[in-house]
């Protein structure tokens, strides 16, 4: 009796149905004598035939209730060819099996050794931790102070100098937004009208005042757009203070200093980063790190309407072009791999915007051309082979992606919302459509309204931060999204500055508490960054006497270092005690495994003992006379 080839025997890879009748059909088949012998040469030959079973990592049945029988022929081998996930198994009426081998602790042996694995993951970029928008709650640490266009309360906003300052009094972000120019140049502007913020109209007697016009995209109104100006051209131009009206802010700046440039900014901070910062004593502290610089793409359907520029094409090329922009915000993606449970750094770099698409739009973008941005080897040589998933012809449209693992140098991307669309119906549907890592709700999304504030009513306003805070809830519990708010001024909406601290408080530091404490926000833009740092600085106990205060100073939390924020929370000794005693279940569960597999190997189980030797051929078979399989058993 022979197989000769594959056809003969059936072969099948693992997982086939047909497996099981067609291999048994083939040996009923070939076999004409109905006795038994020796099991060597049937064994020997379906191997033999059958590469696909030889080497199968998973086990095959083909047990019926009437095995086949074939006479023996030729040899029978000193040992059989070390397929351990196979067996050919003999009961003692001769009668043979070819089944799943019935070794029930050693599968629960590999699935419990797999665990670790499946948890850690093989894959090099899963080495790869980028910082998270959103530190863990076992970091002890005020929340991110965003200098809103640099320290913008004492100096011009958008210019070199307010940006330094902001850094100056520490900061963890300053935020520019950034606008094109005719020439494709991004600088930093608060408005697409230059008129708003520079001396553009008044500029050597009025130089480019025909240079203002209508836009059929900004409602029809008259300004000196950015984008009809080069760079050189706008480089004559200064700042001044934009908050005149509520008469708080110093003019004494005003036209001293010019326009920034996107690299001007980066340059800035590099420098402050890597130069200024160790000089003046201010350590990188591990939950803090480096002050980042947190973008805004200005009204960028805009631009492509009226001037047929794409600001996201041009952004993603800056940070290409710039020669310290891949150390700066992206090579260093990495830095928080290696950080303890309770340290945190922020990340580099943030991107934010009011249009969704045009964040989703980056994300993508970022994915195919992250080879612009990375340059650190290290993190190369961590980087998958395929990073954009473009390489393999395998269907990822089931696979969820975690840019913090997949794509770590995606910088993390916040959602802008006004005060009228974090309120809608649809609202959380859309932003559960999109890839981001943050919300930045103006802060009447998160307020009284007016005319609750103005009337007093407690009911109506204890009601309104009640919603409040479940709306910052949800962002954070629902869908995992750190939440910053803006705008907090210290001038006061009493006296007729819209956007400044509401009536319901009576200072911006009131105002910060509120956010801070009592919604738990994970970061605010500020234009006063001395005030933020003070509050975040003091921690949120407010229940206790000024006396108390100043005897419990010392353990609160100082800028940049740790200690207990807005609720003081003790460790979780009980979360480290449920850990380790899992990873002792696990252990023990690993070693009786063992231990059972190796006695059962030995003779020691399954009613047979030492003694009782079979012969050569006679193994027994792991089905149990009652029909019930060991392995269903165990499931």
């Amino acid at each position: 009796m022979t197989l000769s080839n594959n056809s003969d025997c059936g072969c099948y890879s693992y997982g086939d149905d047909d497996f099981e009748t067609t291999l048994e059909s083939n040996i009923s088949t070939n076999c004409s004598d109905k006795s038994i012998r020796s099991h060597a040469p049937l064994r020997e030959t379906i191997f033999t035939s059958c590469p696909k079973i030889m080497g199968a990592t998973n086990t095959l049945t083909t047990t019926k209730e009437n095995p086949p029988r074939c006479s023996a022929v030729n040899h029978l081998p000193d040992h059989f060819p070390d397929q351990p996930s196979t067996s050919f198994l003999f009961s003692r009426n001769d009668s043979l099996t070819y089944r799943k081998s019935r070794h029930p602790k050693v599968h629960t042996l590999l699935f419990l050794l797999s665990l670790p694995l499946a948890i850690l993951g093989s894959d090099s970029s899963k080495k790869i931790n980028r910082c998270p928008l959103r530190h863990s709650s076992t970091i002890s640490r005020p929340p991110l102070i965003l200098g809103h266009r640099g320290a913008s309360f004492h100096l011009p906003e958008h210019s070199l100098p307010s940006y330094r300052l902001a850094l100056e009094l520490g900061a963890d972000y300053i935020e520019p937004d950034l606008v094109p120019t005719s020439d494709n140049v991004l600088i930093a502007l608060h408005h697409v009208d230059l008129n708003l913020t520079t001396n553009v109209h008044t500029y050597n007697n009025g130089q480019f005042s025909s240079r203002a016009r209508q836009s059929p995209f900004n409602n029809g109104e008259w300004g000196y757009y950015v984008h009809d100006f080069t760079w050189d051209e706008l480089q004559l131009l200064s700042v001044r203070q934009r908050v005149k009206e509520w008469g708080a802010r110093s003019e004494y700046f005003d036209n001293l200093f010019g326009i920034p440039s996107f690299a001007q900014i980066v340059s800035l901070l590099h420098d402050w980063n890597t130069r200024e910062l160790p000089l003046i004593g201010r350590p990188s502290e591990k939950t803090g790190g480096v002050p980042g610089l947190y973008v805004e793409l200005k009204r960028s359907q805009f631009f492509r309407d009226d001037a047929n520029i794409s600001l996201a094409e041009l952004f993603l090329d800056e940070l290409a072009n710039h020669p310290k922009a891949s150390e700066l915000l992206f090579d260093h993606v990495t830095l928080c791999e290696g950080l303890r449970y309770d340290e945190y750094r922020v990340p580099p770099l943030v991107i934010q915007s009011f249009e969704g698409d045009i964040l989703e739009y980056l994300r993508r973008r970022f994915k195919e051309r992250w080879m612009d941005f990375v340059e650190e080897d290290a993190l190369l040589s961590s980087l998958p082979s395929s990073p954009t998933g473009d390489d393999d012809n395998t269907d990822n449209s089931t696979v969820v992606e975690d840019d913090q693992v997949d794509h770590p140098w995606i910088p993390p991307l916040v959602l802008l919302v006004d005060s009228t669309t974090c309120q809608s119906t649809e609202f959380w549907f859309e932003v559960g459509k999109l890839h981001i890592q943050g919300l930045g709700p103006a802060k009447e999304c998160l307020l009284p309204s007016p005319s609750d504030a103005q009337s007093g009513n407690t009911l109506y306003i204890d009601r309104a931060k009640r919603l409040a805070s479940e709306w910052v809830a949800k962002a954070h519990s629902i869908h995992g999204l750190a939440v910053h708010p803006w705008t907090v001024r210290l001038e006061m909406e009493s006296n007729g500055a819209t956007g400044g601290v509401p009536a319901i408080f009576s200072s911006a530091e009131e105002e910060l508490r509120y956010y801070f404490c009592d919604l738990k926000v994970d970061g605010v833009f500020t234009e006063n960054i001395v005030a933020a740092t003070t509050v975040g600085a003091e921690g949120c106990d407010d229940t206790v006497n000024e006396d108390v205060k100043s005897q419990e100073a010392a353990e609160w939390p100082q800028v940049g270092k740790g200690g207990p924020v807005c609720v003081k929370e003790e460790r979780s000794l009980w979360f480290f005690g449920l850990s380790f005693g899992a990873i002792g279940a696990f252990i023990g569960s690993i070693m009786t495994c063992y231990l059972s597999g190796l006695l059962h190997k030995r003779g020691y189980c399954g009613g047979v003992m030492p003694d009782q030797a079979l012969s050569p051929v006679e193994v027994i078979t792991s089905t149990r006379e009652d029909g019930v399989d060991d392995e269903s058993e165990m499931l």
